[in-house]
């Protein structure tokens, strides 16, 4: 089953001691996901996080995120699946000019009191690789589900413009 994250470390401690978490995570157990473009929560994450040293930043970390979820079409609301697959570098810090010292490649974490959540890092990336509107590849939209949706074309009016009265208005003086 899944394997219990710590909720705070200190950020010094993993660095200078190079600390590695790696293990398995419920996506239930991660509050802020987009559930309703999920089709399950009861997924498996699997998860591994290599703290490490940094000479510019107060430290970094590897994140490396490996999964299969099930997401909801948003134009066949048909379900299919996305692959999770990360393996992206965080580099943590707490002054807004540390951002400027990170890597092309280095994706900022404010820090607060030296302390991390780990599953608040694990919870972000998921949050960054979900897309905002999922959709199912090759998905056709379902036109029962729009009312008044019509394939053709909008016929042209020859109503009648309604500011025409005030041309005519503007015409008399």
């Amino acid at each position: 089953m899944a394997k219990a994250l710590p909720s705070s470390i200190d950020l010094s401690t993993a660095v200078k001691k190079e600390w590695q978490l790696q293990g398995e995570l419920l996506l239930d157990d991660l509050k802020r996901m987009p559930t309703e473009l999920i089709a399950s929560t009861e997924t498996l994450i699997k998860y591994e996080i290599l703290f490490k040293h940094s000479k510019t930043v107060l430290g970094e970390a590897i994140i490396r995120i490996e999964s299969t979820l099930e997401l909801i079409c948003q134009r066949s609301l048909e379900t299919f699946e996305f692959s999770l697959l990360t393996n992206s570098v965080i580099g943590f810090i707490n002054e807004m000019d540390d951002e400027d010292k990170l890597g092309k490649d280095v994706s900022p974490s404010w820090v607060e009191n030296m302390q991390v959540n780990p599953r608040v890092l694990l919870e972000d990336e998921i949050l960054l690789m979900i897309p905002d509107v999922p959709l199912k590849p090759g998905a056709e939209l379902n036109s029962q589900y729009l009312s008044g949706y019509s394939d053709s074309k909008p016929e042209t009016n020859n109503k009648q413009n309604p500011f025409a009265a005030l041309e005519q208005l503007k015409d008399k003086n």
